[in-house]
């Protein structure tokens, strides 16, 4: 049997999770843009240590990132959150694309839109999640605040890459 002694270890293949977040606030009778955020997220510990666990996961109910939670928080993500600082609504993903996972850098992107009857607050935090309440949160991001209302409707592309 070789033995390594005194030797540096050097580890070139990482997984670097990041994420990017892009808000579209429309006119809901128009669909006209009324404002638009572009913002890179926090991948969080808790979504990084859920992601290392699917590698072994047996079990179906949690295996997949479901729901994106818009919220009134507007504290800086760190990445020992757990949950969005305030959160007013969650909704289920509506689609997801994953012909990003053939490319390098690998990708894939949720997404879902808040309807007029929706999360209608002043929203400073996004969080993505794998249950319609409580659950593990993959990753959270905040944003400077914008007023929805009963007259917008909120698109959200989540894209989280490596």
């Amino acid at each position: 049997m070789e033995q390594i002694q005194n030797q540096e270890v050097n580890v070139s293949d990482v997984i670097h999770l990041r994420g990017c977040v892009e808000m579209q606030l429309q006119d809901a009778k128009t669909g006209k843009p009324v404002g638009e955020i572009i913002k890179l997220n926090t991948v969080v510990t808790a979504g990084r240590r859920w992601v290392l666990s699917r590698l072994k996961s047996t079990s179906p109910a949690t295996e997949t990132i479901s729901h994106v939670a818009v919220g009134t928080g507007t504290v800086a993500p760190t990445t020992g959150d757990t949950a969005l600082g305030s959160e007013t609504v969650r909704i289920a993903i509506a689609l997801f694309t994953t012909t990003g996972l053939d490319v390098n850098p690998p990708s894939w992107r949720a997404e879902c839109q808040f309807a007029t009857d929706q999360g209608n607050t002043t929203l400073g935090e996004i969080g993505m999640f794998n249950s319609s309440s409580a659950g593990t949160m993959l990753s959270r991001i905040t944003y400077t605040t914008i007023n929805k209302t009963t007259s917008n409707t909120l698109s959200v592309s989540y894209t989280i890459s490596n």
